[in-house]
């Protein structure tokens, strides 16, 4: 592998999570009143890198952002994502954000996924989460 690769390959890799604090959300929304997605960070369908702290996925077709205040943003693929769940992916943010749209591969079967909803995950009373409908 040539140097430049590598060195774009490690450049990718670093950008998939960013760590930064923000200032502590007041209470979660409750079930029943709207949701404004800016306040999960999530504006014209992208968040800023810095306000993620995680992005895990649970199938190959959704995962959850989890973020620094301690709310979380559902993520939705437009297809099946063979492989995002084991092996990771590599994210080439514009501006640095993750966004509706975007492309996530997959690292080690190069699956190219594309992210369709971020939504954020509301806490009902009762504790329990829900996407937002």
């Amino acid at each position: 592998m040539n140097a430049k690769l590598a060195s774009w390959l490690l450049m990718m890799s670093c950008t998939t999570v960013a760590v930064a604090e923000t200032p502590s959300s007041t209470e979660p929304a409750e079930e029943g009143d709207a949701v404004n997605t800016e306040d999960w960070g999530i504006r014209n369908g992208c968040i800023n890198n810095m306000l993620i702290k995680r992005v895990s996925f649970d199938s190959n077709t959704s995962g959850m952002i989890e973020l620094s205040g301690g709310r979380k943003v559902q993520v939705t693929l437009r297809n099946n994502c063979s492989g995002i769940r084991n092996e990771g992916y590599v994210h080439k943010p514009i501006n640095h954000r993750f966004c509706e749209g975007d492309m996530l591969r997959v690292i080690r079967f190069g699956n190219i996924c594309i992210v369709d909803k971020l939504e954020p995950v509301v806490t009902t009373a009762d504790g329990s989460a829900q996407g937002d409908q």
